[in-house]
């Protein structure tokens, strides 16, 4: 008899157990749920520029340096992992109608990029002169550079050589223009 009432329990356990795993007594809801994602910033936020002070002419060329008051910081948030570059480009130091050479300006590579994700790359490994025209500093291949970035140069990035055979006395001015291009 106890072998007859444990094959009966057996059998109910069985029975229970099955009909609880294929859902026979299971009442399923479902909800759907949707999100639109948008794109967000793409920016570049520079630093100010420390001043070089006063500069008196020598008999030959000296060459002087200042720095980045703070790093750069990269914005790609549009969530289209195309990629970016980031130019700079200098204009030529003028004092009213004179100018310093082409060539007088140049920038130190960038020292740190930190941020989260697959980080971007340096473009530049040595000084690069950017008063003649646009220089490729870093860049994200497509799939990285997305998220938020620093990008730190180091102390002195910035070099103008000032020659006495080429300068005349004045308040020279040059504008240095950054440009976050959408590109591999």
């Amino acid at each position: 008899m106890n072998f007859k009432k444990n094959m009966i329990f057996i059998t109910l356990v069985t029975v229970f157990s099955l009909l609880f795993a294929t859902g026979a007594l299971a009442d399923t809801k479902t909800n759907d749920i949707s999100i639109t994602v948008q794109s967000g910033e793409f920016t570049v936020t520079t630093s100010n520029i420390n001043p070089f002070g006063e500069i008196t002419l020598k008999e030959t060329a000296e060459t002087y340096t200042t720095s980045f008051a703070n790093a750069f910081t990269i914005k790609d948030l549009r969530g289209t992992q195309e990629g970016w570059r980031l130019d700079v480009e200098a204009s030529q130091f003028t004092s009213g109608t004179h100018a310093l050479p082409v060539g007088s300006l140049s920038l130190a590579p960038i020292e740190s990029i930190t941020g989260s994700g697959p980080l971007p790359t340096i473009s530049t490994t040595e000084n690069v002169i950017i008063d003649n025209g646009k220089v490729e500093i870093a860049k994200a291949e497509a799939g990285k550079g997305m998220g938020m970035f620093e990008l730190t140069f180091p102390s002195d990035a910035l070099s103008l050589v000032v020659d006495a055979t080429t300068a005349k006395v004045g308040t020279y001015e040059s504008t240095l223009s950054w440009t976050l291009v959408a590109a591999p």
